[in-house]
């Protein structure tokens, strides 16, 4: 019995250590953290490489490279050109067949008001012109008189008085007309009209239409409001940064999204002399030929500040990536190397490189930079 019961023991101590191992084993191996490769910033090619490549190279240049900011803003129209189409004295609207947009000629009839006060006011001038008629004609007279003493000095300065006073009721009188609109040079009894015509001063278009046929209205209400089309301005904002640079007389090439294609040099005539809350100053400008442009509408303006030399590449030798600007350079007859660059003003496919340190005197990759970095992505990978 005692052997028996070792022999328990130990089977079931071997069952035990045998469940153990085999757990044990049973555990996943952990994994080995993995590093991030460093992105390699250096390429060799081989020779057969290279050959398929077809490199070009250039080395910085100096070039006179202008400084371009684009500028945003709006078309406007200054108070000149902008006119507010009132009637002279009170009256009926008979007429005023216009719409937002519609373009009118200058001298044309653009409303017809119609009220009795236009009669009473030609019955005053024909009447107070008569008057004067016969005032002229008694002072004559009586100056007749005097030179063979048949009437007093007092009777001949009344005459004159009266005369004068007529002579000027009628001048006050025929300026009224002609505010209104109304010749008194072909005014006659015959010739009464209870209606007067407002005519446009300019060539333009309607902005707004303000009142309708058969309100009444006085001198203070506006019936349009009138867009001459003699010239078209621009208001663009400059960053105070830039004001250092700008002047008077500058010339802008204006765009607008409304016409595609078409560029209106235009030319600054005013500066701003304060800057808004978003630190811009107004920059206005004169555009020519811009009657394809209307108020409101968005513009973009190209402006060249400045002229100066510059380290220069060729645009075509940077390569893009992750966000950034590269070239290549080259270090030996296979060996290439990537340099992150500074790029400042770019015109004509040119490049100002602001970070010339790392690159003077080494040949930089032209015709075949992308090639490299292909290369270069599928090393680091």
């Amino acid at each position: 019995m005692k052997f028996r019961y070792i022999f328990f023991k130990v089977a079931l101590l071997c069952i035990v250590l045998t469940f153990i191992a085999c757990k044990e084993k049973s555990q996943p191996v952990s994994q080995e953290v993995k590093k991030e490769p460093v992105r390699a910033e250096e390429i060799t090619l081989t020779k057969a490489q290279l050959d398929n490549a077809k490199l070009s190279f250039t080395q910085l240049q100096e070039k006179m490279l202008p400084v371009e900011i684009n500028l945003n803003g709006k078309v406007f129209t200054p108070a000149s050109e902008k006119i507010s189409v009132h009637v002279p004295m009170s009256g009926y609207i008979k007429s005023l067949p216009w719409i937002q947009g519609m373009s009118v000629r200058k001298g044309q009839v653009i409303a017809v008001v119609e009220d009795l006060a236009y009669l009473q006011i030609q019955q005053d001038y024909l009447q107070a012109l008569s008057a004067l008629e016969m005032a002229e004609g008694e002072w004559n007279r009586q100056k007749q008189l005097l030179t063979t003493k048949a009437t007093s000095e007092k009777s001949n300065l009344e005459a004159k008085n009266n005369y004068q006073r007529q002579k000027i009721e009628v001048a006050a009188l025929r300026q009224k007309l002609k505010l209104i609109h109304i010749d008194p040079s072909v005014l006659s009894s015959e010739k009464l009209s209870s209606t007067i015509q407002l005519h446009s001063p300019v060539n333009g278009y309607v902005q707004t239409v303000n009142s309708n046929l058969g309100d009444y209205v006085s001198p203070q209400d506006e019936l349009l409001t009138l867009v001459a089309v003699n010239e078209v301005m621009v208001s663009l904002n400059a960053f105070e940064k830039d004001l250092a640079g700008l002047k008077t007389g500058q010339t802008v090439i204006v765009t607008s999204p409304g016409t595609v294609g078409k560029q209106y040099p235009a030319v600054v005539t005013q500066l701003g002399k304060s800057v808004n809350g978003q630190g811009n100053v107004e920059v206005v400008c004169k555009v020519k030929g811009g009657l394809g442009l209307i108020e409101g509408q968005f513009v973009t303006g190209k402006l060249t500040l400045q002229t100066g030399m510059a380290s220069c590449l060729p645009e075509k030798s940077l390569v893009h990536f992750e966000g950034k600007e590269f070239v290549f350079l080259r270090e030996g007859e296979l060996k290439f190397t990537m340099v992150e660059i500074s790029a400042g003003v770019r015109n004509n496919d040119w490049v100002q490189v602001q970070n010339t340190v790392d690159l003077k005197g080494k040949e930089v990759v032209v015709d075949g930079s992308y090639t490299l970095l292909m290369a270069l992505k599928n090393v680091a990978e």
